[in-house]
């Protein structure tokens, strides 16, 4: 059987409910599935989503996870692998028993279908079957129930040509064209969303297998919508066809194989494969890579072009501005993320790590963190150091007494005498003489003129 994987390890977050769906569920079958079944990747997708507790969302979840699977001709293509079936039997029709519709396979499970699969996503995605008028596999049966009696449980009916904008879940009747019939529909499917003048669909039975579809909203295929009267909860709207800005949440894959690489990016070592029509559980996204676990336990990013969203989780985004090199992710409420290795360096150094602002925690390369609220967190690299100083020491001096500072200005008077002598090119002693020498010149002098 091949098993598709959910992340495992994610611990739930106790957070405001304004930003949070309400607690999620893994589909159970509501019956007993056929043995054939069981062992495909249809069963392992349906088991694999979580029901968000909104009934429109839930039940475009169910069709989701069962895209590609494919009528067969009898009791042994119940699987949905026969890919040149044409008889109509399909596990859905396993839900509501056998049946002769006159059609060559006499009482059997291989009966028109459309209408069995849209009522087998409601079951599954635990829709109350009063609120939808029952266990309808007849498409005419089921548009009479909305026209007459489904007021009485919230439900309404719009005609195909009234100004009526469907809305996510609605039922979609369609009326073949070159139908010969007296019938007022002969399909039905489950609208996905409507937008630009189109509304987009999923249905069984179209084309023998379960598909999506656009339509103009004027197109004369369509016939009218069924309102059903959901349950309804916060969660995050879903871009059934979204090219980018893609959010985490559940994906399936498209056809083919899609590698899985170490990091975002096809330059990255490959470490896997994903399975064509598989559902994975995107933890992170970054840029139009998501991180999923593999099949064999192991983990690694895929290029989401080519992935449908099912279901979008609650999420916080982690960006760190650093320029050109900036990086932004998206990450799951509860869901852990590592942070990437850059190479960065400033005058001061090479980076040390990432913070949202001085005295905030300092994340760096490799630590896996698991946010609980947006990030924007700057580049933090080493501080500029100042050039050292050096000072002399003071010395402190003890207070000098009246003797000693009489002393002190008695020599410092004599350093300024013979400062003054040395001045004028003599020593002490010598200026001493010399002076005395003059003035006995000068006595005598002043004695000879008397």
């Amino acid at each position: 059987m091949i098993t598709s994987k959910i992340l495992t390890g994610i611990a739930a977050l106790a957070i405001a409910a304004a930003t949070l769906s309400v607690a999620a569920s893994a589909v159970e079958p509501s019956y007993k599935v056929s043995d054939d079944y069981k062992d495909t990747l249809y069963y392992s997708n349906l088991q694999t989503i979580e029901l968000t507790g909104d009934g429109a969302t839930d039940v475009i979840a169910v069709a989701l996870s069962q895209l590609g699977y494919h009528e067969g001709n009898s009791n042994a293509d119940l699987d949905g692998l026969n890919t040149s079936g044409s008889k109509n039997f399909t596990e859905y029709n396993v839900l509501f028993g056998k049946l002769d519709n006159g059609e060559g396979n006499g009482t059997s499970y291989g009966y028109a279908w459309c209408a069995a699969f849209v009522n087998w996503c409601l079951r599954q995605a635990r829709v109350e079957k009063d609120l939808t008028g029952g266990m309808y596999v007849s498409c005419n049966s089921w548009r009479n129930w909305f026209i007459r009696e489904g007021a009485s449980q919230g439900a309404e009916y719009h005609d195909g040509g009234e100004d009526y904008i469907p809305r996510k879940g609605d039922l979609i009747f369609f009326l073949s064209l070159t139908a010969t019939h007296s019938r007022a529909t002969d399909h039905i499917g489950i609208v996905l969303k409507c937008e630009n003048g189109k509304v987009y669909t999923i249905e069984g039975n179209s084309g023998n297998c379960v598909g999506l579809h656009e339509y103009d909203l004027n197109d004369p295929y369509i016939v009218g919508y069924g309102t059903v009267a959901y349950q309804k909860a916060d969660v995050p709207a879903v871009d059934y066809y979204a090219n980018e800005n893609h959010m985490p949440g559940f994906f399936i894959a498209g056809k083919g194989v899609t590698t899985a690489y170490a990091a975002p990016g096809s330059t990255a070592d490959k470490v896997g494969k994903v399975t064509g029509g598989a559902v994975y559980r995107v933890t992170a996204v970054q840029g139009n890579y998501g991180f999923v676990t593999l099949e064999d336990g192991s983990s690694g990013w895929v290029s989401l072009k080519r992935f449908t969203p099912i279901t979008t989780d609650a999420s916080y985004t982690v960006e760190l501005a650093a320029g050109e090199q900036s990086v932004q992710a998206v990450i799951a409420a509860g869901s852990s993320w590592t942070i990437p290795e850059l190479t960065l360096t400033s005058e001061t150094g090479d980076l040390m790590g990432w913070s949202a602002g001085e005295g905030t925690e300092l994340y760096t390369a490799g630590q896996v963190i698991t946010p609980a609220a947006d990030l924007h967190l700057e580049p933090v690299y080493p501080q500029p150091t100042e050039p050292e100083t050096t000072t002399e020491p003071e010395t402190e001096t003890e207070p000098q007494t009246e003797a000693e500072s009489t002393t002190q200005a008695k020599t410092e008077s004599e350093q300024t005498t013979e400062s003054a002598a040395e001045s004028n090119g003599c020593n002490g002693s010598i200026g001493a003489a010399l002076v005395g020498l003059l003035l006995t010149v000068c006595a005598a002098f002043a004695c000879k003129k008397k």
